[in-house]
């Protein structure tokens, strides 16, 4: 006689958030009326069940560049030729370099510390590890640089992309990088966001960068995308329900669809207007 089949664990819920192409400055207070939510939740009697966590995958339009909470745009930016192009420039609220947000898929994860990771490095490398499941159902041949792994990039790491160095726990496809990834912590809660690149940005993205000491710019991509990689177009919503399933088997999460509520657009709108899409905040270094 066969034993009954136990039930599979019960994963603890998440909300997963596909909103599209929007405006930089909408994006980012998107994702920080995310983190709010969850550290908010963190209070709340069920935070141990995973409560404000949520997966968001979304696109740019216009074309934007963003900085790092704390890069110089006047330094590193060539603030007439993105004029010129009609290219948005925004303030993350994420640390590390400027990224630009073109033929890409942009990831959000944010959740409590308890699920994501304790430490910026256990975190990094938890989604990490979800991404790179994710990447390789698509057929990517990507890996996981360890903590040994030298930072790499050469004279390409003279100016402020994010995509001229590689670091720990990053993904990477024949050496090089694919994914470029930033985060935050406060209060308990965990934002972590990135940019899975469908196609290489690096050339012109260094023409809208200040070289930055005697490096010069650069003279070779040291990022890939995806599709160069796989020889094939790769639609956005084939992208982001890999990288679901793989950051679902990752955290043990399940991860359902959602939109935001009327008061997160509400704040949203208001984080965009006053702080996202304001000078003050932008170029204030």
């Amino acid at each position: 006689m066969r034993a009954p089949a136990l039930p599979e664990p019960r994963r603890p819920p998440g909300r997963f958030l596909d909103t599209g192409a929007a405006p930089a400055a909408w994006n980012m207070a998107v994702d920080e009326v995310l983190l709010d939510a969850c550290r908010a939740g963190l209070s709340g009697p069920r935070a141990s069940e995973g409560l404000g966590a949520a997966l968001r995958v979304y696109a740019w339009s216009p074309p934007a560049l963003s900085l790092g909470r704390g890069q110089s745009a006047g330094r590193d930016v060539r603030l007439e030729v993105l004029e010129r192009e009609g290219i948005g420039l925004c303030r993350r609220l994420t640390g590390g370099r400027a990224v630009l947000h073109d033929r890409e898929l942009t990831y959000s994860l944010t959740g409590p510390e308890a699920l994501l990771g304790r430490s910026i490095g256990e975190t990094y490398r938890r989604v990490s590890e979800g991404l790179l499941v994710g990447l390789r159902r698509l057929g990517v041949p990507a890996g996981l640089a360890s903590p040994a792994a030298p930072r790499a990039g050469g004279a390409y790491a003279s100016h402020g992309s994010c995509f001229a160095t590689a670091s720990v726990w990053e993904l990477a496809a024949g050496g090089r990088k694919v994914v470029g990834s930033a985060q935050c912590r406060a209060g308990g809660a965990v934002l972590q966001h990135g940019s899975v690149l469908l196609r290489c940005q690096e050339e012109r993205l260094a023409a809208l960068l200040r070289p930055r000491g005697k490096g010069g710019v650069p003279v070779r991509p040291y990022a890939v995308g995806i599709e160069e990689i796989l020889g094939r177009e790769v639609a956005f919503r084939e992208l982001a329900a890999a990288l679901r399933e793989g950051l679902e088997g990752a955290l043990g999460m399940a991860f359902r669809e959602a939109a935001l509520t009327p008061a997160e657009r509400a704040r949203a709108e208001a984080l965009a207007r006053e702080r996202y899409g304001n000078p003050a905040w932008t170029l204030a270094r």
